[in-house]
Parts: C-alpha cells; structure tokens; sequence
C-alpha cells in the first residue's frame, strides 16, 4: 500500500536523506521516495508512524 504526503521544512538535499533514512528504518517500508514537498512510502507501515518521524525531525506533513 503507497502512502502519499505532502511535506514541509525540508530545505535541502541533506533533509531529504535524513528522512529518507529514517523512514527506511521503519518496520514494514519497503520502499520511499521523498522530494522536498512530497514522500511516498511503499509497504505495511501506519500513516502514523510516518507522521511521527517526520515530526521527530522538525518536519511537518499532510495526507
């Protein structure tokens, strides 16, 4: 199942990883995509543990 958010205070390409990297840590991602104003997470993973990390990192998001 594809997750799709729309994202902001990512600034740079290092903000990209850093949740990139985060997100793949998540148990169930299969795969993530992540743009400065958008994420796509593959797998079986609740919206809300997306949103969690994304909020960890100073980040905020909309489904």
């Amino acid at each position: 199942m594809a997750l799709t958010f729309t994202l902001s205070g990512l600034k740079d390409s290092d903000d990209v990883n850093r949740l990139t990297t985060a997100l793949m840590e998540l148990d169930g991602v299969d795969t993530v995509q992540v743009a400065r104003e958008w994420l796509e997470v593959e797998g079986r993973v609740q919206p809300g543990r997306v949103v969690e990390v994304i909020e960890r990192l100073g980040y905020s998001s909309k489904r």
